[in-house]
């Protein structure tokens, strides 16, 4: 009978963490075979439902050496950004960022579409240039189309 309940109170308290993750949490990464070295991934499961042209994705880069950032303490190893593209404009807007350090604790994190911008100018102000992420993570899941 107690081993029961012990089993129970392992399976509620599993499920209450797989189950209670944010969508933030849950990635498949893949990697990205940049021409310059950088070593960057993309989720690709957030790329699995796309169905027009315009998409968020999550792209997370490591730093090697780590960079530095003035009135941020520590040295970032890696960062999580996430994305929005529009195929159509050929740009890229900024969503979210986070900064991780060494041992994968968050640095700093900033949310930049709260509120989102009221329009696709002010959505996708950047232009997507050739071998940036974000462009390498268009080839990989479009091809050379």
């Amino acid at each position: 009978m107690k081993n029961s309940l012990m089993i129970i109170i392992l399976l509620l308290l599993s499920g209450n963490f797989l189950f209670g993750q944010t969508e933030e949490e849950v990635h498949r990464w893949k990697k990205i075979d940049d021409p310059s070295g950088k070593q960057i991934w993309f989720d690709a499961s957030s790329l699995d439902t796309v169905k027009g042209d315009k998409f968020d994705v999550w792209i997370l880069e490591v730093y090697k050496p780590p960079i530095k950032f003035a009135g941020l303490e520590g040295e970032v190893y890696r960062s999580k950004t996430l994305y929005a593209i529009n195929l159509t404009s050929v740009k890229y807007g900024i969503k979210k960022i986070r900064y991780y350090d060494v041992k994968n604790k968050e640095l700093y994190s900033f949310n930049y579409d709260t509120p989102p911008p009221p329009t696709d100018e002010l959505r996708y102000p950047y232009p997507i240039m050739e071998n940036s992420p974000v462009h390498l993570v268009i080839k990989e899941v479009f091809g050379n189309k």
